[in-house]
């Protein structure tokens, strides 16, 4: 078993042993795992090079960016293996750019990466020449949309594309993918937008479900599938609530409506999901009160989707923990575990996180003040005073990857205690089993596969990964279960979601 927790214990492995057993009992609490039950198959797990997380990286010195490199995607790192990347300027850029300023074909060039992200995603794919990479706008160049503003400033601004633009805009996006592809940049998933029903005061540009099939169906599609059959379209790119902004739709409205449009599913297969508590959420405001970070617990719409739309892969896009720093705090990490496991739990095939690097402000950005954490963070990067914070949630996300490669596949697993977990069957035939405490007291459970029983002690506060060896007997019979109802499931987290803002607010502890 390999443990990470608040202790500051990242990484500590330790040998666990087996015993056979002959029934499951509920009077011990247990963890039965189901090899044969397979669900979907993961995709890999990855985290965004924005222009940010690049000039950073670029910054520090030499043998500084090569141990964040070698922290993320070496061998003996988290191995990821997804990597996305933003079209354009983003709230987390140093600088507004788009590649083309004029409503001209020959204006279009990539030079605006070449500042701090294309050579930084050169570095990563030398190291890691199979990584997959999505890529995302947030807004094109202001000229095609309604406000002629690249910022969302807010929701009572007309921020759509213009409806004349569509061509033009379809074009832009296609022009990107060619130009990533003469530099060896392979675009395996292109977004059609970052957050399509938020107006942020950072890029931002809004999207009815109706012109997102039309801008797809008879522009962006055709020219994508003529030129780049291998790359694909995503859609939402946003929160898993109904409750976004004023006016706007939520998840299970725009998707359903965007789905019901004839064409779309032979250019679309993904939908993607951010983590964060939608604005109109009680958990936001309450979170914005005591200035503390809010996120979306709303789990049941990926089952909902799901079921709507089997042949869609849902894949975590955007995670970070808002609301400043937080150097060597273990919240994040404790977040991180929550989400994936409760994603893997609700049909998610990938996981990718924000910010791969920060410096020692949350930043840097240039739209907005808006300081997150990151899982690495470089103080005073290029400085004689330069300092290298590798934050608990890194290795959370590590664990995680190496145990999420592409091809792994989700399997069941069930309890008869209030524990986070899930399983993934590995290419060996092995299974991981991710368990998660998140309460201040020792927990003993018992992870049951086949007939053996693994007696495992969970420190407060971790994030653990259980190797179990490949299935050689049946599955005992499970003892029956009572599942806690979707409602109930979300008031026991009442003390996460909404009391935790209280307390902070308060001065009281968690």
């Amino acid at each position: 078993m390999t443990t990470t927790n608040q202790a500051g214990q990242h990484d500590q492995r330790h040998l666990v042993t087996g015993k056979h057993i002959d029934h499951v009992s509920n009077g011990t609490g247990f963890v039965q795992v189901f090899p044969n039950r397979r669900r979907q198959t993961f995709t890999g797990v990855g985290g965004a090079l924005t222009d940010s997380a690049a000039s950073v990286i670029q910054k520090s010195r030499p043998q500084t960016r090569r141990q964040i490199l070698t922290a993320y995607f070496g061998a003996q790192g988290a191995r990821y293996t997804n990597l996305r990347l933003t079209i354009g300027s983003a709230d987390f850029s140093t600088f507004g750019y788009t590649y083309a300023k004029q409503a001209t074909p020959a204006t279009f060039s990539l030079k605006p990466d070449d500042v701090h992200v294309s050579p930084v995603l050169q570095q990563i794919l030398k190291q890691a020449p199979n990584v997959q990479i999505m890529a995302a706008p947030w807004a094109p160049p202001k000229w095609m949309k309604v406000s002629h503003r690249r910022d969302g400033q807010n929701f009572l601004v007309n921020n759509a594309l213009k409806r004349s633009a569509m061509p033009a805009y379809a074009d832009y996006l296609v022009k990107y993918v060619d130009a990533q592809q003469r530099r060896g940049v392979a675009i395996k998933t292109l977004s059609l937008q970052n957050e399509l029903q938020a107006s942020s005061p950072w890029e931002a540009m809004t999207w009815t479900p109706d012109a997102a099939a039309t801008f797809i169906t008879h522009y962006l599609g055709p020219k994508l599938k003529a030129r780049h059959p291998q790359t694909k379209i995503m859609v939402w790119d946003y929160v898993k609530s109904d409750a976004t902004q004023p006016i706007m739709m939520g998840f299970n409205q725009w998707t359903q409506k965007f789905y019901a449009h004839r064409g779309v599913h032979q250019y679309v297969d993904s939908v993607g999901v951010h983590w964060y508590a939608a604005s109109l959420n009680a958990q936001m405001s309450l979170g914005n009160l005591s200035g503390q970070p809010a996120w979306d617990d709303n789990f049941n719409n990926l089952d909902r989707f799901h079921r709507q739309q089997p042949l869609q892969q849902i894949i975590a896009t955007e995670a970070a923990q808002e609301k400043g720093v937080w150097l060597n705090q273990w919240t994040p990490a404790a977040r991180y575990g929550y989400d994936i496991i409760n994603d893997f739990e609700h049909h998610v095939q990938g996981y990718l996180d924000w910010n791969l690097v920060l410096n020692g402000q949350g930043g840097p950005t240039h739209a907005a003040v808006n300081p997150c954490g990151a899982p690495i963070n470089v103080l005073h990067a290029g400085t004689s005073k330069e300092q290298l914070v590798i934050n608990p949630a890194y290795y959370v996300l590590k664990r995680v990857s190496r145990d999420v490669q592409p091809g792994a596949v989700s399997v069941a697993s069930t309890t008869n205690r209030q524990l986070d977990h899930t399983a993934i069957l590995q290419h060996d035939g092995s299974t991981r089993l991710l368990l998660e405490n998140r309460s201040s007291q020792v927990r003993t459970v018992q992870a049951v596969i086949g007939h053996r029983a693994y007696k495992v002690r969970l420190t407060p506060h971790s994030f653990n990964s259980l190797r179990l060896p490949k299935q050689t007997a049946k599955n005992l019979k499970t003892p029956p279960i009572t599942h806690t109802p979707t409602s109930l499931k979300r008031l026991s987290r009442f003390d996460n979601h909404w009391l935790t803002p209280i307390y902070r607010f308060l001065g009281l502890q968690d």
